[in-house]
């Protein structure tokens, strides 16, 4: 039996246009979030008479719009990329996030992954060469499109096969 290990190659990484289109739909998603949230919170306060919104509010006000928002995108994306290994814009735009090896990466990698998009310009950081964002280099994760992974994979692995005599 082989042991050969699968290494993600550059080819799969997801294209720039497409980690845009990740991020403008994530964007719109939280906000979204953040709407229901504050929906359901009025809602709650009004069946069990509660003064919930007001303790919201004074929440919100004290987080300031960009606070607020960025707490419900933390939680979003540890979260999506925690049990989906992608997020709802990289689900539309059939991008997930992988290890070197092209697998799902752990629970404490993805905690790393979205604490490192509290670093401050981490959303330009994929001007620079090497085509991954801080979070991604950081964290050691890739970005990469889903079904080219699985066929890159799939060829490998049976690739590895050939020559393998059956136990059988």
């Amino acid at each position: 039996m082989s042991n050969s290990i699968y290494v993600l190659e550059k080819k799969l990484l997801t294209s720039d246009r497409d980690r845009f289109f990740n991020c403008i739909i994530d964007f719109f998603f939280i906000l979204m979030m953040i709407f229901i949230f504050t929906l359901l919170v009025v809602i709650i306060g009004n069946i069990f008479q509660l003064d919930v919104y007001r303790m919201w509010l004074e929440i919100m006000t004290a987080l300031g719009v960009f606070g607020t928002y960025l707490s419900f995108a933390m939680f979003y994306y540890l979260v999506f990329e925690s049990f989906f290994g992608r997020t709802i814009g990289k689900i539309i735009t059939g991008s997930v996030v992988a290890n070197e090896n092209g697998l799902k990466p752990s629970f404490g990698v993805i905690c790393i992954r979205t604490l490192c998009r509290l670093i401050p310009f981490d959303a330009l950081s994929f001007l620079g060469k090497s085509e991954r964002m801080w979070h991604d280099s950081i964290s050691k994760t890739y970005v990469v499109e889903k079904k080219e992974l699985e066929k890159d994979m799939e060829i490998f692995y049976s690739l590895n096969l050939i020559g393998v005599n059956d136990a059988n």
